[in-house]
């Protein structure tokens, strides 16, 4: 061969890539074997072979398995799971009554609908009573509310903006939206409880008559036990002082109990109590004392 030609064959032949020997072992497989006698080795399968397999235990090094003493062979799935949807809400219904000398009858309904991430929480809210005492009606009020916090750099710290309406047919005012925004801290955030204040200021405004435009402040505290897996307790109390006139407030507070029902998945039992209290009115209801018990379905 001429020495050119040779040269430049020699040089061809460096750049084809070699070619894959077929006898080359493949790559180990991490696998979960459970014996006949019921334990369960967990290491990387080097060989396998019509009788038997051969491994790499992280402890017990190279060991041979024969095939008549494995009940079963597990390798982990290779899909990732799919990720967790931020959304998770809950309906609740509660109804009671009695008939003796009055004949009453008494409604709640309520549902939440929940967006949380790692930065921020998303929350809406409402609920819904109805009484009837004598076919009159005795109790009619709605309340919805909108709460959104987001976690500054000290994940103990929080901002968070605040809106509500509220119906009530029995007082002065009917009709209220208010608006509140500040800063909040949690004390407490483990597994089993969390314990969180509120510092803020906003407005509220009623419909009249007469209408009237409040400045108000707002501190709140709320905390959630978790008693056990299937059992909570959740409270909030918040106070809201009349900026104008000082000698003026009004506070809302509430307490929930939760037991989940075994058997069926994500219905629970719930009894709870809330107060709605107002220094001043012109008319109506000053202290608005409410309690149920019913059934939570939450997904």
């Amino acid at each position: 061969m001429h020495p050119a030609a040779a040269i430049l064959l020699g040089a061809a032949l460096q750049d084809v890539p070699p070619v894959a020997d077929p006898s080359a072992a493949p790559e180990p497989t991490p696998v979960k074997i459970t014996l006949t006698t019921g334990e369960v080795l967990e290491g990387e399968i080097l060989e396998e072979t019509p009788g038997s397999y051969r491994i790499q235990h992280p402890v017990l090094g190279e060991i041979v398995l024969e095939r008549d003493g494995v009940a079963g062979v597990e390798t982990p799935s290779t899909e990732p799971e799919p990720p967790k949807s931020p959304w998770s809400g809950s309906l609740s219904f509660a109804i009671s009554g009695y008939e003796n000398v009055n004949s009453n009858l008494e409604l709640r309904i309520g549902g939440e609908l929940k967006r949380k991430t790692d930065l921020d929480e998303l929350t809406l809210t409402a609920r819904y009573f109805f009484g009837v005492t004598n076919a009159v009606t005795q109790n009619n009020n709605f309340q919805a509310t909108i709460d959104y916090k987001r976690d500054l750099a000290d994940p103990k710290w929080f901002v968070f903006g605040t809106g509500q309406y509220e119906y009530d047919q029995f007082q002065s005012w009917e009709h209220r939206v208010s608006g509140w925004g500040g800063a909040g801290y949690r004390f407490v955030k483990d597994e089993t409880l969390e314990l969180t204040g509120r510092l803020g200021f906003g407005t509220s405004y009623e419909f009249g008559p007469p209408s009237r435009l409040i400045p108000e402040g707002l501190l709140g505290i709320e905390f959630e036990w978790r008693i056990s897996d299937g059992q909570k307790l959740k409270g909030f109390f918040t106070f809201f002082p009349d900026v104008d006139e000082i000698s003026e407030f009004r506070f809302n507070s509430g307490l929930t109990w939760n037991v989940k029902i075994d058997g069926w998945d994500g219905v629970s039992f719930e009894a709870g109590i809330s107060d709605q209290y107002q220094s001043q009115i012109t008319s109506g209801t000053r202290n608005d004392f409410r309690y149920y018990a019913g059934l939570k379905y939450e997904f």
